[in-house]
Parts: C-alpha cells; structure tokens; sequence
C-alpha cells in the first residue's frame, strides 16, 4: 500500500521561528539541539535543482533539516567534476554552505581504481573539456589519454564528429599517452560527443594490445574479443532538467556502446558499474556518513542501528539502490519519475511517494517523532 503526504501539516515548520539560515551548519546547530541519529541522503537533478533551476521546496527542506540538526549528504549519479569544484558550484546556486565531505558524485567511489591502475594508461570519458581528465589526476591516476586528445593528434579517427579536432600542438603534452597502449576505460561522465566517444573507444576495446590505431582479425575478435577493461560510473538511461520529457544519460551511451561491440564481434561487452544503484556506491556512502555523523550508543553501550532516508526522483537508481541496501526511499515527482495519479513504482516502489522534497522532509521528520514518541 502507498503511503501518501497528505497536507503539509505533518510537521509544523520549525524554520521560520527559529530565524533560519541557510548557511548555518551542523556545528552551529548542534550547540543547543542534540544531533539526531537519523541521516538524509539527497539525490540532486530532479530533487534539488532542475536544469539550471533551484527547485523552490529545496530551501524549506534544508532548512527543516539544519532547525532539527538531521546530518544530511548528497549522492548523485551527476559528476564531470572534482568533488571541490561542484561542492563550490551548488553552494553558490543553492546560496547554502555544502562541504565537498557532504558530496559524492557518480565517480567518486572510482577512486579506489586508481591504485589498481596507478601506472597504467588510462582512456577517460566524458564530460566538456579536460574536467574528467583532472578529475583523474585529482584521484591519483599518473598516465591519462581523452577521446578529445586522441582526435586531436589523428582527427581522421572521428571525420564526421561535429566538434572539430584541436590542433595537435594543443594536445603534444599528451603525445606520449595517445601511442601508449590503453590498459583500461573509464567513463567517469555522460559523453558530449557521442559518435567520437563510441568510435574511440570500440577502438580501444578491439584493438591489439590497446594500442589505438590497431584492429584484431576476426579470429582474435572471436577468442579474446575485449582487450581491455571497462568502467562506467553510472548506469541511469535518462536525467531530468527544464525540458518536460526526460533527456539521455550515460546508461543509454553504455546500451549503444553494448550493440556495437556485439554487432562487431559476436560476443557481449564485459563492464563494472558504479553508481546508484550499485551496492559499491551505497557503501561508500555510509562511510561517508560514518565520517560526518557517528553513530549513536544505545544503552547498553552498542551502536544504535541508523535510520537513512533517501529522496530520489528515479525509480531504478535512487529507490531501486536506497532498497537493496535497506535504507528508506522517499520518491518524489519531480524529476524522471511522472505517474498518472499516486501510485507507486510497480518494479521498484518506494518507501513512501511525495510531491516534493520538502513534503519528503517533513515525512521523515514526522515519522522520526512518531518513533521517538508513539500515541
């Protein structure tokens, strides 16, 4: 059965008589209100913000969260950008202090990779410009090659791209790693040049040894068809902004990327994913969370379980991901998930379906009290 919001009474809000500020944070708070020992994880595009738009519940939400001192973080399958850089970029569009500890982007938990692959020739993907590349670096990744790069040192790999190559002098501090063998790929966001991104990497997949340039027979092909490792940072087909329907995203590259390489060689294409709804990701959260707000002793001296409540607006990446892992899924209607009327996800049904972020908040909060004092 769904559960609904009925009116926004649920909770009175604390925020305007507590003389809320949005950039108050929980160390300010917590001098005269206990920390509460139940944690908010936010998903952004389609919660938060809509394309360029902050959402208008999205204030009266954090600030119902900061008035209750409710630690809270923000997991989304969005990144293309150092976790400094976009913490920077939301505080200033949602005028609220948000620290890069309180942000985990879709390629965050990817970190771990770079001591895997420290020393090797990475081919990253994604994004405008060299944002991914320094994402990279940032994580500790020493050897990195673009699709961009690539076809500024060999614009014939991509004739019909609608971006034209760079000129090669502005790609020669890179020369080294374009003849160097791919030794793994990694998409750290959505592509923005979607036929180069695809030719350069089945380039890399089919090649011999990983050198770029190079194609093995179709004897190869069929006994070791994928020569190197692949690694998206997120699965969703689809993203929510300003436009009414929703729009692709980098599950829907991954799916062509998936045909083609099994049109060419007869055999389906090999990947890790991170991301929602990835168990990975979920456990890379809760350290996070961990980190920001310990866990609370009960009585008898052991930690307290931690109730975690996530808000999302996809169905298959937020509430699919917050249910496997055993938190709770707050869904809300304004991003990819539209329903006729009120019914809940049939594959992936959330704890509760809300209106909005800020409905969500006071749902959680609600039930927080109810548990703390039952009638």
């Amino acid at each position: 059965m769904i559960t609904r919001i009925p009116l926004r009474t649920l909770v009175t809000s604390v925020v305007s008589r507590s003389g809320y500020s949005a950039r108050r944070n929980f160390k300010t708070t917590a001098q005269t209100i206990p920390q509460a020992h139940y944690n908010v994880v936010f998903d952004i595009d389609g919660v938060l913000i809509k394309g360029k738009k902050v959402l208008p519940q999205t204030h009266r939400a954090l600030g119902l969260l900061q008035s209750n001192n409710v630690p809270y973080i923000f997991l989304t399958n969005g990144g293309g950008l150092k976790e400094t850089e976009k913490a920077e970029q939301l505080s200033k569009r949602m005028g609220i202090h948000i620290s890069p500890d309180q942000l985990i982007l879709s390629h965050s938990p990817m970190r771990e990779l770079a001591l895997k692959y420290e020393d090797s020739n990475v081919l990253v993907v994604g994004g405008n410009g060299s944002g991914c590349r320094h994402v990279a670096e940032h994580y500790g990744f020493k050897h990195i090659v673009t699709p961009e790069e690539v076809h500024a040192v060999f614009p014939s790999v991509c004739p019909s791209s609608a971006r034209e190559a760079r000129s090669v002098p502005l790609a020669e501090k890179y020369l080294q790693n374009v003849h160097r063998p791919v030794e793994a790929i990694m998409v750290f966001h959505d592509s923005v040049d979607w036929g180069r991104d695809l030719q350069v990497v089945i380039d890399a997949l089919t090649s011999r040894g990983g050198y770029l340039n190079t194609i093995k027979t179709q004897k190869e092909l069929h006994i070791t068809p994928q020569t190197v490792p692949l690694y998206f940072s997120n699965s969703d087909l689809v993203w929510s902004n300003e436009h009414p329907t929703p729009r692709f995203a980098q599950g829907t590259f991954r799916t062509c990327l998936e045909r083609i390489f099994e049109d060419m060689t007869g055999h389906r294409l090999k990947y890790t994913l991170y991301g929602k709804p990835m168990t990975t990701t979920y456990q890379y959260a809760e350290a996070v969370l961990n980190r920001i707000a310990p866990t609370h002793l009960g009585p008898d001296g052991m930690p307290k379980r931690r109730s975690v409540y996530a808000i999302g607006d996809n169905p298959y990446a937020d509430i699919a991901g917050a249910n496997g892992y055993g938190w709770n899924s707050l869904l809300v209607k304004t991003g990819v998930f539209q329903p006729e009327g009120d019914e809940n996800h049939h594959t992936h049904p959330a704890t509760a379906v809300v209106e909005d972020v800020e409905d969500a908040v006071r749902w959680i909060i609600s039930r927080e009290i109810r548990k703390e004092h039952p009638f």
